[in-house]
C-alpha cells in the first residue's frame, strides 16, 4: 500500500503546488475533512494562516470544532503555507468580525 499513497501524495503535492494559495487551502480542506463535511462547508478564505470555513449552522460548527487540530495538521501536510487556525463561519456572518471555533 505504500506505493500507492506515496504516488497519491505527489500527485496532491503536484495539483496543489501550481494553485493559488486560495484554491490551494480549498482542495486541502476538501481532503483534510473527507466528503460528508465538504459537501456541507466551503472555504471562504485562507489570509494570515487562518482558513475561514462557512459552515451551515451551529451545529455544525460546534461539532467540527473538536475536528480542529486534526484538520490543521492533514493540511499542512499538503500545503506550503501554513495553517495555524481554523474559523467556522455562519452563513449570515458576513460582517468582519469572526465567528471562531479554533
Amino acid at each position: 500500500m505504500e506505493p500507492a499513497q506515496a504516488g497519491f501524495q505527489k500527485i496532491v503535492a503536484d495539483i496543489l503546488r501550481r494553485a493559488s494559495a486560495e484554491d490551494a487551502a480549498g482542495i486541502a480542506w476538501q481532503l483534510a475533512c473527507g466528503r460528508t463535511v465538504a459537501g456541507k462547508t466551503a472555504v471562504i478564505e485562507f489570509r494570515e494562516a487562518t482558513l475561514r470555513v462557512r459552515v451551515p449552522d451551529d451545529g455544525w460548527r460546534s461539532s467540527l470544532a473538536g475536528f480542529v487540530p486534526r484538520y490543521i495538521e492533514a493540511m499542512n501536510t499538503m500545503l506550503s503555507r501554513k495553517v495555524e487556525k481554523i474559523e467556522f463561519v455562519l452563513p449570515e456572518h458576513t460582517s468582519p468580525q469572526r465567528e471562531s471555533a479554533a
